[in-house]
């Protein structure tokens, strides 16, 4: 169930696939009026649009984006956003969609469309999704202005829930949502005013307050220790078939989601500490096929040298086996370029007094151990590649928490055992914001866990864009 009739959402979904459709015809002929005007600018060469495999892109591709305003959560709860929420989804959506429909075509070679005319889509398909956003609010707000497409709630609480739903609802005078009044369970307060709107009864007075007043939902706002207080209310709701929502503190600061079910009679909640996306999930383990396979092929050649590089410079394998800890602390084994000179584990225990980290990971940026080709891998992150393998197998992902070394779990506090809930990967936030600089394990565990309570696709971006960058400036150790 949504903040907004399920007719609302078609017209919204609709809406989303016919601009995006539009932006490949906009940009066509914008593409076209381009060549006309320079010509001797090499913009690619003639493509036709009502051409049949362009034609199955241009489905193909407002299908992929309404599936992902989908994922971001853009036709749920429409009456709780705005929309610079609308236009950051746009962005999301539109960046990861082109990418989407260029991989596609890479790997399906699907015809011929030069880049620059997926440049100028990408830009005039962030402008007219803006543009339909901005409509589209402008037309939802003239119409909860006149009084139409508005909710009628009754809030069952006057405690700090209430009054922050209260501010809410004033603040976004746009979300359409209108209060009926209070319920609480003083009687002496019936008939006082608050938040500028009457306690039109006590919580036993639900049956008489939902008769004299037309409800269209009942908020309960008070703190989950006074639930059973309103438990006339619910079952109320319940006969009368008016629709309940509860705003809850039960469910933690850091519960990212939860799912309510009926198994054989039995009602039962199931909360998320991580968040749970499946099918964003689908297209990040997607992304990481996809990007791990290129790369792997296009670095053979690199691979090779490297390879070559290790052999010929110090005695010893060329590849490094990692036995490291994934996913709900499952073993696997990994594996990295030898950047250290053989029987370097056993030398560890000798310097352990050099160790820059506090914690249970070992770190010491001038490691004697290590060969010179090694700290020339090491500065590039060249060593890291072998793990595109793991990747590709589905070990790790190309973005998630670094793996723990059994050695190193065995240390772990009870808190920092969740950074092994998700999936491990090759880079994550800590590489992109401290990595060297940081030389304490709770501030990089810190930073884990704040990516997996903030985790997107947007940010798994994100964090691949920025770690391109800093592996080009060589600042590994």
């Amino acid at each position: 169930m949504t903040w907004r009739p399920p007719h609302h959402k078609t017209l919204a979904q609709s809406a989303d696939f016919v601009t995006t459709a539009l932006s490949f015809v906009f940009s066509y002929y914008l593409w076209i009026s381009l060549r006309q005007v320079f010509p001797s600018t090499p913009l690619g060469a003639d493509i036709d649009l009502f051409g049949g495999p362009f034609l199955i892109i241009i489905f193909f591709a407002a299908t992929i984006w309404v599936m992902l305003f989908s994922l971001q959560g853009a036709y749920s709860y429409q009456r709780f956003t705005s929309f610079a929420m609308e236009t950051k989804i746009v962005f999301k959506v539109a960046l990861l969609g082109t990418l989407i429909l260029l991989a596609t075509i890479f790997l399906l070679r699907t015809g011929y469309i030069p880049r620059t005319f997926i440049v100028l889509f990408l830009l005039v398909n962030l402008a007219l999704l803006s543009f339909e956003k901005l409509l589209m609010f402008f037309v939802a707000q003239v119409i909860r202005r006149r009084g139409q497409d508005r909710k009628t709630v009754l809030v069952a609480g006057t405690g700090n829930q209430a009054r922050r739903f209260v501010e809410s609802i004033r603040e976004h005078f746009s979300l359409g949502l209108d209060i009926a009044g209070f319920l609480d369970a003083d009687a002496k307060k019936v008939d006082q005013e608050i938040f500028g709107k009457k306690i039109l009864g006590t919580f036993h007075d639900i049956h008489r307050v939902l008769q004299a007043y037309p409800v269209d939902e009942v908020i309960i706002t008070v703190s989950t220790r006074r639930l059973g207080e309103v438990l006339e209310v619910l079952d109320a709701c319940e006969l009368e078939g008016v629709q309940v929502r509860i705003i809850s503190d039960f469910l933690g600061k850091i519960a990212k989601g939860f799912r309510a079910d009926m198994v054989y009679g039995l009602p039962i909640i199931s909360i998320n500490y991580v968040p749970e996306y499946q099918a964003a999930l689908v297209l990040k383990r997607g992304m990481d096929v996809v990007i791990s396979l290129i790369v792997l092929i296009a670095l053979t050649p690199l691979f090779v040298l490297i390879s070559a590089a290790i052999k010929f410079s110090s005695p010893g394998p060329v590849f490094y086996n990692w036995n490291v800890v994934g996913f709900n602390k499952k073993p696997f084994k990994s594996w990295k370029f030898r950047t250290m000179m053989a029987g370097a584990d056993r030398m560890k225990a000798q310097l352990v007094p050099l160790n820059e980290m506090t914690g249970p990971v070992f770190k010491i940026c001038n490691d004697p151990r290590v060969t010179p080709v090694g700290r020339f891998l090491r500065k590039y992150s060249l060593d890291e590649l072998p793990q595109l393998w793991s990747v590709l197998k589905g070990d790790m992902s190309l973005v998630g928490p670094r793996p723990a070394g059994p050695h190193e779990l065995i240390r772990y506090e009870s808190w920092q055992r969740r950074k092994l809930s998700i999936r491990p990967g090759i880079t994550c936030l800590w590489q992109v914001t401290g990595r060297n600089k940081i030389a304490n394990f709770d501030d990089w565990v810190k930073l884990d866990l704040a990516y997996i309570d903030n985790w997107s696709l947007w940010l798994d971006i994100k964090i691949l864009w920025r770690t391109f960058f800093i592996v080009i400036k060589g600042t590994g150790c």
